[in-house]
């Protein structure tokens, strides 16, 4: 099982803050934009313009949660950087590729291990 080496570590720990600083702006910039409820009075709106709006509405939610789940795991990586199990498969054990983590330094699992896993939700 091949380890990380300190190079390595210290390039996916830069590839994580900056894949969690672009997720807090993503976030900031959904939360400060204005609510679809700030719009005019909804007398004023065709049942197609509403149903704009609550498309909006939606997407934006659906958004925000794909950024928080991103952020969850990015805190899940971290957490297993500090107990020295970061790059080594949950399922199997075996370390995960360098390349793999530099394409997703979130993952969990190495490549058959994943595919296993989405064959199995799928």
């Amino acid at each position: 099982m091949a380890q990380l080496t300190e190079v390595q570590r210290h390039q996916l720990i830069a590839l994580l803050d900056e894949q969690e600083a672009r997720l807090h702006r993503q976030l900031n910039e959904l939360e400060s934009a204005p609510p679809a409820d700030a719009a005019p009075a909804m007398e004023t709106y065709e049942d197609a313009d509403l149903a704009d709006l609550e498309a909006a509405e939606r997407a934006t939610d659906m958004m925000r949660n794909h950024y928080r789940t991103e952020l969850a795991q990015i805190v899940v990586a971290r957490e297993r950087l500090a107990q020295g199990r970061y790059g080594l498969c949950v399922d199997c054990g075996e370390a995960i590729p360098f390349l793999r983590l530099q394409a997703q330094p979130t993952a969990q699992c190495c490549v058959a291990c994943q595919r296993k896993r989405e064959r199995r939700w799928a």
